[in-house]
Formats: structure tokens, sequence, C-alpha cells
């Protein structure tokens, strides 16, 4: 009987070792798999953090381009209204050469035109290409803008009415010095005749 205790203590022991053994195993899968999933872990968050710093600085671009894009709309605008205020003092320059080659054809050919509506004419294209230009000196934005139209409003009113004035009392003394001029001169030629 003790023979055969001995034989089943082996067969145990045996067992043992295996099962110590297949633990072993065990143990070692469990690890690497655990060390496999912590490299994933990292290599993961690793990715994680660089697909963030890839969407932040896609964000950075797009609000660079949606910046640029705005700036470039505005930029277009700008040329526009430059082109179209070019345009503008081009044909305001046609004019001016027109209304000037008109009043050289005049003075050329018609002497008999009053000096004075020339003389009021030349002064009256040079101011309003003057007001003109310094009107669009002044950005359309601008709160002097207004304060400029109703000025030279004032002034044109103001001009206009001096010229009024002025021709009424040309108008009123012209025949009077014309007398005067006759006057005088009788006066004078008594005057000689007496001596």
């Amino acid at each position: 009987m003790s023979d055969e205790i001995i034989p089943k203590a082996d067969t145990a022991e045996m067992e043992r070792e295996a099962l110590r053994a297949l633990l072993r195993d065990v143990t070692d899968q469990r690890d690497k798999l655990l060390s496999q999933y912590e490299a994933m872990a990292l290599q993961v968050d690793e990715s994680t953090r660089e697909i963030d710093d890839d969407i932040l600085r896609a964000q950075e671009y797009a609000k660079k381009a949606e910046v640029s894009e705005h700036r470039a709309t505005e930029e277009t605008a700008r040329v526009n209204e430059l082109a179209r205020q070019l345009d503008d003092e081009r044909r305001k320059s046609a004019n001016v050469a027109e209304e000037f080659a008109r009043f050289r054809y005049a003075a050329e050919h018609a002497s008999v035109e009053n000096p004075r509506a020339m003389l009021w004419r030349a002064i009256s294209l040079i101011a309003r290409d003057f007001v003109a230009w310094m009107r669009v000196k002044i950005p359309p934005d601008s709160p002097l803008l207004p304060w400029f139209d109703r000025t030279i409003e004032m002034v044109t009113k103001a001009g206009c009415l001096a010229l009024r004035w002025a021709n009424a009392f040309v108008g009123w003394a012209t025949p009077r010095l014309i007398d005067l001029w006759k006057w005088l001169k009788s006066e004078v030629a008594r005057r000689v005749s007496k001596e």
C-alpha cells in the first residue's frame, strides 16, 4: 500500500508542476498582452494628440483663409471704387478739355463775345474742377463730406448772389460813368478853349 501512495504523490506533484508551468505560461501571456495593450494605448494617445494638433492647425488655416478671403473681398471692392473714381476723373477731364476747346474756339472766332462772360466761364470751370478734385480726396464714409457739400453749396449761392449784385451795379454805374466821362471831357474842352 505504501507503494501505491508514492506513485500517487509523484503524480500529484507532477500535476502541480504542470499546473504551475501552465500558470506561468498564462501569466507570461497575460503580461505580454498587457504590455501590448499599454503600447497600443500609448500609440492611440499619441495619435489622438497628433490628430488634435492637426485639427487645431486646420482650424487656424481655415481662420487665416477666411481673413484672407475677407481682405481680398475688401481689396476688390476698394479697387473697383478707385477704378470708378478714375473713370469719373477721366470723364471730367474729357469734359473740361472739351469745354476749354469750345472756349478757345469761341475766343478765337467770336471776338464779339462779352469778355466778362468768358472770364466768368473760365473761373467757373476752374472752380468746379477744384471742388470736384477736393471732394474726391475726402473718403465716402467721412463725416466731413456733408459739411464740405454744404459749405460748397453756400459759397456757390453767395458767389452767384455777389455776381448778380456786381452785374446790377455795373449795369447801373455804366451809363452814369459814361455821362460823367462826357461831362468831364466837355468841361476840360470848355476850360481849354477859354484860355
